[in-house]
């Protein structure tokens, strides 16, 4: 069985084109976006005057999963709004996927 996670990016909208880039890049093999609302540190993101959020879903391998975070770590984390998170998930049509 292959080892997928499902990897969730929620960061400023602004981000997404390059993100989006940036993780097919690592090993994503698509995504899916979205524009959503939310509080947080950095309060609350919710129009376009105070800048959206968009969130970012994309299941990849694990070590596709673990080089996507560290990219991210590395070059938004300290710098932008930006969280990510991940878990395991069982797909049924891996081949989609890897």
């Amino acid at each position: 069985m292959n080892n997928l996670h499902l990897l969730t990016i929620i960061a400023e909208d602004a981000l997404a084109s390059s993100i989006e880039r940036e993780i097919v890049g690592m090993g994503a093999k698509g995504y899916t976006a979205s524009s959503v609302s939310g509080k947080g540190l950095h309060g609350v993101r919710d129009n376009q005057w105070e800048g959206e959020n968009v969130k970012i879903e994309t299941i990849v391998s694990e070590d596709s999963c673990k080089r996507i975070l560290g990219h991210l770590q590395v070059k938004y984390f300290d710098r932008y709004a930006m969280i990510a998170f991940y878990h395991p998930v069982h797909v049924v049509r891996t081949t989609h996927f890897l």
